[in-house]
């Protein structure tokens, strides 16, 4: 799965690999402002997916507030090329209303890869 997040102007490309371990999963900083997670958990063996789950977290002074969670749930059709997952998506948090934007993209890409 590739997730391209934009914060500030500034887009960061996102690269999940299929596991077996939800909480092996990298958190992302977005500019300082914001933290992102994506999982995607299923079977490398079949290259079945079971479900995957977007996070985004507003940072804190003391810990990250979280602002939005997307589940997309078995059955989750891959197909041969990239396609769009998630529609293109706004999410607004703080004090100032900052905009956190993301959309996700879904295909055989990197089965493969370590």
């Amino acid at each position: 799965m590739r997730c391209d997040v934009t914060y500030a102007g500034t887009t960061q490309r996102i690269d999940t690999r299929l596991s077996s371990d939800p909480y092996a999963a990298e958190i992302y900083d977005i500019g300082g402002r914001f933290s992102f997670k994506a999982v995607m958990i299923g079977s490398k063996h079949n290259s079945s997916i079971h479900y995957i789950k977007l996070y985004a977290y507003l940072q804190g002074r003391e810990f990250d507030i979280p602002i939005h969670q997307a589940t997309f749930k078995a059955p989750i059709r891959i197909s041969k090329t990239m396609r769009a997952l998630t529609p293109f998506n706004h999410l607004y948090a703080g004090e100032v209303e900052r905009e956190l934007q993301y959309q996700c993209y879904l295909g055989y890409f990197g089965w493969n890869k370590k």
